[in-house]
């Protein structure tokens, strides 16, 4: 059995994946492309003041956290989307934006090593 970072959850990828590292690799590599880019892009929506669009954005990624083992990252999402959808202060949802960001970005690294790891015995 893979043995994941102790950041991701391991009992939930292997309640939804099992053993299968080729549903892994896509995932991952789904995240890594797709969600991530979609998580940079609000941030031009903020600076747009375009909330309604941030928050949709927000909710359509949430779920990507969880399918790759970020569990802990889904409610910090669903708080940022939901303070969004409340007609925000654009500094503070900027503040959320940029926390957020550094726990995204640390979770990356953690996904991106794994895919790597994943990608060796596959």
């Amino acid at each position: 059995m893979f043995e994941f970072n102790p950041l991701l959850n391991s009992e939930y990828l292997q309640e939804i994946y099992g053993d299968d590292l080729s549903i892994v690799q896509i995932m991952f590599e789904s995240f890594l492309e797709d969600s991530l880019s979609t998580w940079e892009e609000i941030l031009v929506e903020i600076q747009s003041k375009n909330f309604d669009r941030v928050c949709e954005m927000a909710h359509q990624i949430k779920p990507s956290f969880s399918m790759v083992g970020l569990t802990f990252l889904h409610p910090k999402v669903q708080e940022f989307e939901l303070y969004a959808k409340a007609n925000p202060n654009y500094d503070e949802l900027l503040s959320k934006y940029n926390n957020l960001s550094v726990d995204i970005e640390k979770a990356k690294l953690v996904v991106e090593e794994d895919l790597q790891r994943v990608n060796e015995l596959i």
